[in-house]
């Protein structure tokens, strides 16, 4: 089973300060997320706060094994989101994602991730071909008239950040690989721990292993989060 926590923005104002007080402080503060969950899904549910990929970044760097789900807030643009989270994934394996309440949103950038895949590039420069071009399509939106284009960052389409839909209920589609109900996530800070969830196949989709505690020595994450390494 995942082990799930959500980290309010005020809860993540609070650890910015700690991550600020010195290099032990953030040691602390990364072994206690280690150790706390599987995955952290990052933010208040309104929706309206500012970017929390920010923080994200910012957790990743002083954690080993966590997940961090930062949830998508008002007025961020999907290629910003795309570029963000695929950097952040490559940096730290996998162990980023996005949840979002509109399915179509996260569809959107999962398409982005897929527009151009990382093994289009061929670099043979004696033959002149750098790029397997025929690959690379044109991502297009109503909703989004300005993106015109592929993302403007080869992805490995095996490795992209996971998709979290925020709803009571439903079934994940295209672009979505988790549906979640946050109702049944505690927040960091409240009574009776981490919840338990397999909601849509939860720990497999974020590349998990068996859940066993960080104390134990032995990471719940490992790899790049490839399904078939799990």
């Amino acid at each position: 089973m995942t082990r799930l926590l959500r980290v309010d923005d005020a809860t993540l104002a609070a650890f910015a300060l700690r991550s600020g007080a010195g290099r032990a402080s953030r040691s602390a503060l990364g072994a206690e997320l280690d150790a706390a969950a599987d995955v952290l899904l990052l933010g208040d549910l309104d929706g309206v706060s500012p970017d929390r990929t920010a923080a994200a970044a910012a957790l990743l760097a002083i954690t080993r094994r966590v997940v961090v789900v930062p949830i998508i807030a008002a007025r961020q643009h999907p290629v910003n989101l795309a570029r963000v989270a695929a950097t952040l994934s490559s940096l730290h394996g996998r162990r980023v994602g996005l949840a979002g309440r509109a399915a179509e949103e996260l569809s959107l950038i999962s398409q982005l991730w897929e527009s151009w895949p990382l093994d289009t590039i061929i670099g043979d420069a004696e033959a002149g071909v750098y790029v397997d071009d025929s690959r690379i399509v044109r991502i297009s939106d109503p909703e989004h008239p300005t993106i015109g284009g592929p993302l403007t960052l080869p992805v490995d389409v095996h490795d992209k950040p996971v998709t979290v839909l925020l709803a009571s209920s439903g079934v994940a589609g295209a672009g979505v690989d988790v549906v979640l109900d946050t109702a049944a996530v505690p927040v960091w800070g409240s009574e009776g721990g981490a919840a338990e969830a397999s909601t849509g196949g939860a720990r497999a989709v974020f590349g998990l292993g068996p859940s066993v505690p960080f104390a134990v020595g032995a990471p719940a994450f490992s790899g790049s989060g490839r399904l078939d390494q799990v």
